[in-house]
Formats: C-alpha cells, sequence, structure tokens
C-alpha cells in the first residue's frame, strides 16, 4: 500500500527535512503534474533543483532518433536520455569521453583508462521506459503507480537517519550503496540496476553538484522501500534524545 500524507509529513516531521521528496515518474508530461517544464538543450536535470523546491516538475522527453546530436542537443542532456532508459546507446566515443577525449568532444579525466571507463558504460544498464518520457519533480501519490524510486534531498545529518530509516528492518550492514554514476543515473537506473533491492546514495557526480548547495547529497530509494521506510514504529531513533540532540544543536 502507498504511504499516506499523514504518514509522510509525521517522517519529515521527525526528520526536520524541509525540503520536498522527489519522484522520478515513468509518465507523460499531463496536467496532473503542473506546473511542468520540459528539458531543453544541454541542460542537466540537476539544474532544476531550485524549481523542484518551488514545486515545478521536470518531463524529459524522448529525443527522436533522427536529428538530435549528441553535441548539440535539444531535449535535454544526452547523458540523461541513455541513463533513463530514453535512449539506446551510447556514442561510440563515450569511453574516451569519460577518461581521455580521443576522438571525443571532451575528455572528463573520471576514469583511468578508455577500457575501464567501457566496462563501466556496459555494466550501466538502463531501465526500461513505457511512456516516452520521463518526469522528475516533487512526490505526488495520487501518481504512485508511475513512480520508480523516491529521492530524499539531505545534509549529512539527516543522510545518516535516512540511510538508518532505509535500513530499519534489515540486519544487512552493507545495505546502502554508493555507486560511481551520473547524477541522474543515481537517481533512478543505478536504484533499480542491483541483484537486490539497495537504497543509492546520490548526487556525488561532480559535474551536476554546481545546481546544489553545498552541504546537499541524497539517497534513492525504491516504492517499495519508501513504502517500508514509512513504517517506522514511535520509540524508534527518531524519537530518541541523541537523534533530536543533535538537530537541536544544529539549530543553535
Amino acid at each position: 500500500m502507498p504511504p499516506t500524507h499523514e504518514t509522510i509529513d509525521h517522517v519529515k516531521k521527525k526528520l526536520r527535512l524541509e525540503t520536498p521528496l522527489i519522484a522520478v515518474y515513468d509518465a507523460v508530461p499531463y496536467d496532473d503534474f503542473h506546473p511542468l517544464v520540459r528539458a531543453r538543450g544541454h541542460m542537466c536535470c540537476f539544474a532544476f533543483y531550485k524549481r523542484w523546491l518551488n514545486g515545478e516538475t521536470v518531463a524529459i522527453v524522448k529525443a527522436p532518433e533522427e536529428g538530435d546530436e549528441f553535441s548539440e542537443p535539444t531535449h535535454g542532456c544526452p547523458g540523461a536520455q541513455r541513463a533513463l532508459g530514453l535512449a539506446k546507446e551510447y556514442p561510440p566515443y563515450m569511453a574516451h569521453f569519460l577518461t581521455d577525449g580521443v576522438g571525443a568532444p571532451m575528455g572528463e579525466g573520471l576514469m583511468a583508462t578508455p577500457e575501464l571507463a567501457k566496462e563501466f558504460l556496459d555494466r550501466a544498464v538502463a531501465p526500461e521506459v513505457s511512456s516516452g518520457s520521463v518526469l522528475i519533480g516533487p512526490l505526488r501519490l495520487e501518481q504512485w503507480d508511475k513512480v520508480k524510486s523516491v529521492t530524499f534531498l539531505v545534509d549529512a545529518d539527516r543522510l545518516s537517519a535516512v540511510m538508518r530509516l532505509a535500513g530499519f528492518w534489515s540486519s544487512d550492514p552493507d545495505l546502502v550503496a554508493a555507486p560511481f554514476s551520473s547524477g541522474c543515473g543515481l537517481l533512478w537506473r543505478d536504484v533499480e540496476n542491483q541483484d537486490r533491492d539497495r537504497p543509492v546514495i546520490g548526487c556525488t557526480d561532480i559535474a551536476m553538484r554546481k545546481y546544489l548547495p553545498p552541504e546537499i547529497l541524497c539517497l534513492s530509494v525504491t516504492p517499495d522501500r519508501f513504502e517500508e521506510m514509512m513504517t517506522v514504529p514511535e520509540g524508534s531513533f527518531l524519537d530518541k534524545t541523541w537523534w533530536n540532540d543533535l538537530m537541536d544543536s544544529r539549530d543553535l
């Protein structure tokens, strides 16, 4: 069963969390998601961070098969098109794009060799999209059946808390993953692309960090994990003095 507004508000109050919960939707952009803004050009989806805070949702629509070059995109960041399952393949030079720039528009220097970068790209299995577009914006429970992941935008204190919430009903000490990926990949693809349901620490892509306040990271979870997190009972660590003392100390 999806969580209720009351349950979510209750948990957010205990977390003292003021940032909205962000969802990734496999859905077409229609009125129920307004206010909507469409991704254009090279725009990173995290460039819409402040607009998410204002209740807006960004729509990333599948680019046409022809006429939308990687170097001159018209439907938002081409990396997001691939990471979010809207395009099938990366350009053949992408391993060099991540490394030395040979034959690529640029070299990001993120991995030691193109061979390692190719292995990474081969493992980056994109999710299946049924609607032809991916929407990213505030969580709307009335659209729960279209939600593919839920993301908490948090500082380090609250990251520790939501990680514990995610593992509250588990004995697995290695439950939370922190993979290398693009910012958009960590929102959904890398939540799904695992051998079990593991929450993912995100907002660690250097290229998208500039769009966020310096203290913000995130944790992305599956809808099932989110539902479980919202069942945290009274008497958990969120009700203990050491959590609330920490929060009180930050308010001084």
